[in-house]
């Protein structure tokens, strides 16, 4: 059950970091986007390094070519196309919105496994996903005048910094604008769910600190040209410069906070969410991450205060007996 236990690790961590974005200093979303993932990709790096010279690990050199190209493009896929494509879907949404559009996580890479990966998906899993994903929506649908927005799980601590930092925006009236906002929303986990799905071959094969070290440079890679080549305004909510984005990464002004949000967010999390897919089926693990909006409201209520309904409490409950039946049919 390593794989269940990194799925549900991940899950928690993200909204652990969620609690630690919400404390951190202002900083536009894409700037935060770059700023995580450069610490990451430091970290993770020097933690290759020290396991290739501990001999636990060696380079692999025999990964085909087509392994590579999987494992590029799922990092340029599934972080630097789906973090943009969010970024625009959260500054026509606001977070609240995108936490319901985020529901579709679960549900899209198990489709994908099937499809893509011929995984098996049997009737008590089907059962048990449903309950995860209809609890999920249960909690994250309610809203109370005095509580902050709650981020999308997935990209939560990318989410958080562009609601504390850039200032959310509110529910647009115009239906264009929210339904356009609703479709780079789906595309954006899509893209996410997709980048997975390609890298597993590659990820099941592969060291699991390589793999994700080597994916999040293809996307760091990627996001860096595109903040070089293009005009940022009306690609994050708050409509940085370059040079403002560009220069996070020497603002110590905001280390103190950012770097162990970015450290907990990304570095952890990602080897978590990685490991889950690695080492349990994609559809078992995409379901048991679905979990960290339900993380999100138990921790906001015991860290922050806010509110716990009885209608959170209940999705909340389903949510984790839909997690419980779901581990139970890889138990089977």
């Amino acid at each position: 059950m390593l794989g269940e236990a990194c799925a549900l690790l991940a899950a928690l961590t993200w909204s652990v970091s969620v609690i630690l974005f919400k404390r951190s200093e202002a900083v536009t979303p894409l700037a935060m986007n770059l700023f995580k993932n450069t610490v990451a990709a430091v970290l993770l790096g020097l933690t290759l390094l020290a396991l290739l010279l501990g001999g636990w690990t060696e380079l692999p050199l025999a990964r085909s070519r087509g392994d590579w190209g999987r494992l590029l493009f799922s990092g340029v896929l599934g972080i630097a196309v789906s973090d943009t494509l969010i970024f625009m879907a959260l500054r026509r949404l606001g977070a609240s919105l995108l936490a319901v559009v985020d529901c579709i996580y679960a549900p899209t890479i198990v489709v994908l496994s099937v499809v893509v990966l011929h995984e098996p998906v049997p009737a008590a899993f089907l059962a048990g996903g449903a309950l995860v994903v209809g609890g999920v929506l249960l909690t994250v649908t309610e809203r109370t005048p005095d509580e902050p927005e709650l981020p999308a799980s997935v990209a939560a601590p990318i989410e958080a910094a562009a609601s504390e930092g850039a200032g959310e925006r509110a529910a647009p009236a115009d239906p264009r604008e929210r339904a356009l906002g609703v479709a780079f929303g789906l595309a954006g986990i899509a893209s996410m769910a997709a980048g997975v799905v390609l890298a597993k071959p590659a990820l099941a094969s592969g060291d699991l600190v390589e793999v994700t070290l080597v994916r999040l440079l293809a996307g760091v890679v990627a996001l860096l040209l595109w903040v070089s080549l293009k005009p940022l305004v009306g690609l994050d909510a708050g409509g940085a410069a370059r040079a403002e984005v560009l220069g996070v990464l020497g603002r110590r002004d905001v280390w103190r906070t950012l770097i162990p949000a970015s450290v907990l967010g990304t570095y952890v999390a990602m080897l978590f969410w990685l490991g889950g897919f690695k080492w349990a089926p994609v559809s078992v693990a995409s379901v048991l991450n679905q979990l960290a909006s339900v993380f999100t409201v138990i921790l906001a209520w015991l860290m922050l205060g806010e509110s716990l309904s009885g209608r959170r409490i209940t999705g909340t409950l389903a949510a984790v007996a839909g997690a419980a039946l779901v581990m139970a049919t890889r138990g089977g």
